[in-house]
């Protein structure tokens, strides 16, 4: 039973194999030969004949094929016919068995032929025969043929074997030492037989097999005929030879040697303007730290003055500053979560009763934002989605007011956006220019494209420098240097002071370490420092004792007072698990700001989008030369790339 039923299975498996189509397999051609004979040559008329022989082997089904030639380089090309097996096809557009169709297709001669039948695995022999008029050139030194049998196009599909043959007439063979022979693209063995005076045979054999994308063609000099018929298109062929293998190449050095000098002095100048006016000032010797803010800046002017950038640090510094000074009191609650796992945070802005008067302008914009409308209190997350549009002003705040510092001549925003958009703008005017000029291109070289190519590059090379042009005065040099030795000091505190004596500064420079981008570390240092007293305007409502009832709006900000009659900021932390700490605090501390600064960043991004709401040519392969070689040619240039014929050859 087990043996029948497997030889059931294997028959049904053959079945289902013998069902595939023969169309579901891949198809591929492989032309075994593809001779190329050139005859009837008409010097005087300026006519031949050519006949391109395939023996081709099919694998999978195919049914027609394709020959299309360009018109270039010939007047005319006539007399078409097709051979399947030796047999002539009949003429036709009716896309019928056995026939085939010329047409005229954009500019090219298409030739589309049908099989008598369709070829599935097999060999098939096919024929196609046509007339050329007026493809021979023409010159005084001696008339060439210049023809291309295999085109590069035949669709990826490899040639076994090619031999070109060419039969001159009486009187207008190859003269030996004279007229030269020679094959481009795929490497061949030339060959001439007879003479001149009875005619001549000239063979090109391709030395090995030809690649899926080879071209070859054959160019044939031979006796200058003064009768004949001078093609229309020669004159202007030979001048666009002669101008591109004379002229052309040194307009495309010319243009290059150009391009690299305008690249090149281009970003040198950019270069010269920014060290000339985009460097600050040099200034004397400053201490490596200092041990106090050297001047008395705001936080948020000294972090624009130091990295020359109003950004997000600088405003959430400026908050933590006015809390600081008694103009506002962050306020934290904190609720367990289901069966006490973990905690969720709301964060509140309180409105103090001090007065707003000596706000910076900067200072008193964010006051607004925060407590406009005489509201006294505010949710942090309140601030999502309305913040944000505040971001621009206070930045452009902040550019003013480190002008008004005389730290700089101009807002560091205005010098930025004038050298961007100078760089945009030339940037995108050679694009542009690049663009437009491409009919200049194809008429005289594509090197053109340099020029414009080396204008971008230094609109690009502006748009980088001058992020960098912003340049300080002396006084903003001066401050920068001593601000930037009091960052080192906040920075490294455990290489430069005991951290138990800079405790008592921890609220006075926590300003600074925010506008520094150091107010993480700057926090956890202290948490397990011994005494360190909490700041007065923090209040942790969920620690209970003084801070149980939290902080009520517009109340005057008092500091706590403890047993000894000693007069605290705040309540003063202990170690260990008895009571409230800074080490408890750091992380509900440091992570107030850094939620601050999440919510804050999204903004600033919203507001960010807003602001910004901004030909190949043909390769010469190796070539073969008849055994007397030759001395030049007489004219229509001396490279390959010019022949007339070509086109594709496929089949489907």
């Amino acid at each position: 039973m087990r043996k029948l039923l497997a030889v059931v299975l294997a028959a049904v498996m053959l079945a289902v194999l013998a069902a595939q189509p023969a169309a579901a397999q891949s198809r591929s051609v492989f032309w075994e030969k593809w001779d190329v004979l050139i005859d009837n040559v008409d010097t005087f008329a300026n006519r031949f004949s050519v006949t391109e022989r395939y023996d081709i082997y099919f694998t999978g089904t195919f049914r027609f094929g394709s020959a299309v030639i360009p018109r270039q380089n010939l007047d005319d090309i006539h007399s078409v016919q097709v051979y399947e097996g030796g047999q002539l096809l009949r003429e036709s557009c009716l896309e019928q068995p056995g026939t085939y169709c010329v047409e005229t297709s954009g500019g090219d001669l298409a030739i589309t032929y049908y099989f008598t039948q369709p070829a599935t695995n097999e060999r098939r022999q096919f024929e196609i025969v046509y007339t050329v008029e007026g493809a021979l050139r023409v010159y005084d030194g001696g008339d060439q043929l210049w023809w291309t049998a295999i085109p590069s196009e035949h669709y990826g599909f490899s040639i076994g074997s090619s031999t070109i043959t060419v039969q001159m007439p009486a009187g207008y063979g190859p003269r030996e030492g004279i007229d030269p022979v020679v094959t481009y693209g795929a490497p061949a063995d030339v060959q001439v037989r007879g003479t001149t005076a009875g005619g001549a045979t000239v063979t090109a054999q391709a030395t090995r097999q030809i690649s899926g994308n080879e071209f070859f063609e054959i160019r044939v000099q031979y006796p200058h005929n003064p009768m004949a018929r001078v093609p229309s298109w020669q004159a202007g062929f030979d001048r666009q030879r002669l101008f591109e293998e004379t002229t052309k190449p040194l307009i495309d050095l010319g243009l290059i040697a150009l391009s690299l000098l305008v690249a090149i002095g281009g970003v040198l100048g950019v270069y010269a303007l920014w060290y000339t006016r985009g460097r600050d000032p040099k200034v004397g010797p400053v201490p490596q730290y200092l041990t106090e803010p050297p001047t008395a800046l705001p936080p948020a002017v000294v972090g624009t003055l130091l990295d020359e950038q109003a950004d997000l640090r600088d405003v959430i510094s400026t908050i933590v500053d006015l809390a600081h000074r008694g103009y506002i009191v962050m306020e934290e609650d904190q609720t367990d979560g289901l069966f006490g796992i973990g905690k969720t945070r709301k964060y509140f802005f309180k409105r103090t009763d001090k007065p707003l008067d000596g706000l910076r302008k900067f200072e008193q914009r964010i006051m607004n934002a925060l407590f406009g409308s005489n509201r006294m209190e505010r949710s942090l997350d309140s601030l999502k989605n309305t913040f944000y549009t505040v971001i621009p002003k206070l930045q452009d705040d902040l550019y003013e007011a480190v002008v008004e510092e005389e730290l700089f001549t101009a807002k560091p925003s205005t010098t930025r956006t004038l050298w961007s958009g100078l760089g945009t703008v030339m940037f995108v005017v050679a694009l542009v220019a690049g663009f437009g000029g491409f009919s200049l291109v194809e008429e005289i070289s594509p090197t053109l494209l340099c020029v414009p190519a080396a204008f971008a590059f230094i609109g690009l090379a502006a748009m980088i420098v001058g992020q960098h042009m912003p340049a300080k005065t002396r006084k903003g040099a001066e401050d920068a240097a001593k601000w930037r030795a009091f960052r080192e000091y906040l920075q490294n505190l455990d290489k430069y002071s005991d951290i138990q004596e800079a405790a008592g500064h921890f609220d006075d420079y926590l300003p600074y370490a925010v506008a520094f981008g150091l107010d993480r570390s700057w926090v956890r240092r202290f948490s397990k420092v011994d005494n360190v007293p909490i700041p007065t305007w923090y209040y942790p409502t969920y620690m209970g004792g003084p801070y149980r009832g939290g902080y009520r709006p517009g109340t005057p900000l008092r500091p706590f007072a403890v047993g000894s009659g000693r007069i605290n900021p705040g309540e003063l932390a202990r170690a260990g698990d008895g009571g409230f700490s800074l080490d408890n605090m750091s992380s509900g501390m440091a992570g107030g700001l850094e939620a601050i600064s999440g919510g804050l960043t999204e903004m600033l991004e919203s507001a960010g989008r807003v602001m910004t709401s901004r030909p190949q040519s043909a390769t010469t392969g190796s070539s073969g030369h008849w055994s007397s070689g030759g001395r030049s040619w007489s004219g229509g240039g001396s490279r390959g790339g010019g022949s007339s014929g070509g086109g594709s050859r496929g089949f489907g």
